[in-house]
């Protein structure tokens, strides 16, 4: 009685396992053209970001090898080309060449397209200006002014304070040389002293004294 007993519960699990693998089964199958699809937009969402790549690795290499003026005249001629065509398209509606939901549409897209232009065009033109693009230069340092030379032959401040304080020198003589007066500087010329007589160093002689 045991044995047939787990048969029938093996039996019946088998039963409920395969109808359950029947229901996951169908609705796989119902959710198959859901799968489908999003292969199908992952798909063409992959060739658009590769053409994003494309398109940016094009751009990158015009950038490296072009200046910021004929990127600026390049941008100034985009802009200038969609803020002609918005034109047009404003004045076919106007006429009634096209109707409206058309042209809300595709007014306004352009119109946006023709504002990131004028700020691009802006921006670079700014770069453009201040060049910014430039390695910056380092400025050399100046020299000091106390070390550059006179160029007017006027003596310097520094070199006045140097005239008016000089610095004592010591003389090579074995003998001192403050108790002598001092030398006459080579620019002036000698004056002779005059020579002190004996008489005025020796008092007269008495007449007296030879009278006798």
């Amino acid at each position: 009685m045991t044995l047939v007993e787990d048969m029938r519960e093996v039996q019946q699990v088998k039963e409920l396992t395969l109808g359950s693998n029947i229901s996951l089964a169908e609705q796989n199958l119902q959710l198959q053209p859901r799968l489908d699809l999003q292969k199908n937009q992952l798909t063409s969402r992959y060739r658009h970001l590769q053409e994003l790549y494309d398109n940016y690795q094009l751009r990158k290499s015009t950038l490296e090898n072009s200046s910021l003026d004929i990127l600026l005249a390049l941008l100034q001629a985009e802009g200038a080309k969609i803020e002609e065509e918005t034109e047009n398209m404003a004045d076919s509606f106007l006429d009634g060449e096209l109707p409206l939901d058309c042209f809300i549409d595709d007014y306004q897209q352009r119109r946006h397209l023709a504002h990131l232009r004028r700020v691009k065009i802006d921006k670079l033109r700014e770069l453009a200006l201040k060049g910014l693009t430039r390695p910056p230069q380092i400025p050399s340092q100046p020299s000091r002014p106390q070390d550059l030379p006179s160029t007017n032959g006027a003596p310097s401040p520094q070199s006045t304070r140097a005239a008016s304080s000089p610095s004592p020198q010591h003389s090579g003589l074995p003998y001192p040389v403050a108790p002598y007066p001092p030398m006459p500087f080579p620019s002036c010329p000698y004056m002779p002293q005059p020579y002190l007589q004996t008489s005025q160093q020796h008092p007269p002689p008495r007449t007296g004294f030879i009278m006798q």
